[in-house]
């Protein structure tokens, strides 16, 4: 049938088309239990969210820094306290584009 299998171009069309860092944050067990939390009762301090979670603050604190960094969470300092809020609107957008290029990719000939 002449098809060729070339396994560097299709992971270079899904590095090109998917954010893989963005989900593999999202989709670490305790990452998106944070992120479902977070979005479910809103903005909290480090401190509220860790009442709620069987991880010490230390351990939240890594992942809510880590999920800012790829802005899945925001932060805002307010004195000494620092709140964490799910970035909705990103998520939602990532995910629909995510969808967008894989429909794209999967009718590539």
């Amino acid at each position: 049938m002449g098809l060729s299998y070339d396994p560097n171009k299709c992971k270079k069309l899904i590095e090109d088309n998917i954010d893989i860092e963005f989900f593999r944050a999202v989709f670490d067990p305790v990452r998106s239990e944070l992120l479902i939390f977070l979005a479910v009762y809103g903005e909290m301090t480090i401190g509220e969210i860790a009442e709620h979670f069987p991880q010490n603050r230390s351990v939240i604190s890594r992942h809510l820094d880590f999920m800012n960094r790829f802005n899945i969470v925001q932060r805002r300092k307010e004195g000494r306290e620092v709140y964490y809020k799910a970035n909705k609107e990103l998520i939602v957008d990532t995910f629909e584009k995510t969808t967008i290029n894989m429909k794209a990719l999967m009718n590539l000939k």
